[in-house]
């Protein structure tokens, strides 16, 4: 199992983060997230277009990957 940092953006621009940032909210208006229990073969991008059709919490930055919908 993987674990990768997602960064959204305050305007809900979705992307990478660096893999040693904090989860939580950045100074600027963004939230890091960090997504866990990724299955092993799936890569930052999969976890990316997975978590564009997710409605993040904003109390809570550790997401389990189960949580993630299928994309359409």
């Amino acid at each position: 199992m993987a674990t990768f940092m997602i960064k959204v953006a305050g305007e809900g621009l979705v992307a990478k983060a660096h893999k040693l940032a904090d989860p939580g909210p950045t100074t600027g208006s963004s939230i890091i997230y960090e997504v866990v229990d990724v299955p092993d073969g799936l890569s930052v991008d999969d976890v990316i277009a997975r978590f564009k059709g997710f409605s993040a919490p904003k109390d809570r930055y550790e997401i389990s990957f189960r949580e993630l919908p299928v994309p359409a």
